[in-house]
């Protein structure tokens, strides 16, 4: 009898290709991405990354589990919901100040600064 044989014989129970886990994560960071779309750093990082898990949960078979969708659908979402978060926030800087040259000068008149220096001083990081 071959060695190579037994090892792929119908009798012997071949493990399964999707990782439970990777799909769990997704779910998680798919759900923090949501929770914080209006933090930009941390809500890119958590759906770019649950997007990646969940479409390496599905391992070597072409659909995923209810995880992995759910994984893949919370993350997309917390991606979207970011981005138009920050499209709209430069829209309303762009049409409201003028551009951010005129958020910055709004910025120093609150301040009472006359340049960007004097407001950095003020501010405590000088």
């Amino acid at each position: 009898m071959d060695y190579d044989q037994n090892i792929h014989s119908s009798k012997t129970p071949r493990p399964t290709q999707r990782s439970e886990r990777m799909a769990k994560a997704s779910v998680i960071l798919g759900s923090v991405a949501l929770l914080t779309s209006s933090c930009l750093y941390l809500a890119l990082v958590c759906s770019a990354l649950g997007i990646i898990l969940a479409l390496l949960s599905k391992g070597g078979s072409i659909t995923l589990n209810s995880q992995g969708k759910a994984g893949l659908l919370l993350s997309s979402a917390g991606l979207v919901l970011t981005v138009l978060i920050y499209i709209c926030v430069l829209l309303f800087v762009i049409f409201y100040y003028g551009g951010i040259d005129g958020f910055y000068q709004e910025y120093r008149n609150l301040y009472h600064a006359e340049s960007i220096e004097e407001l950095y001083r003020s501010m405590g990081f000088y």
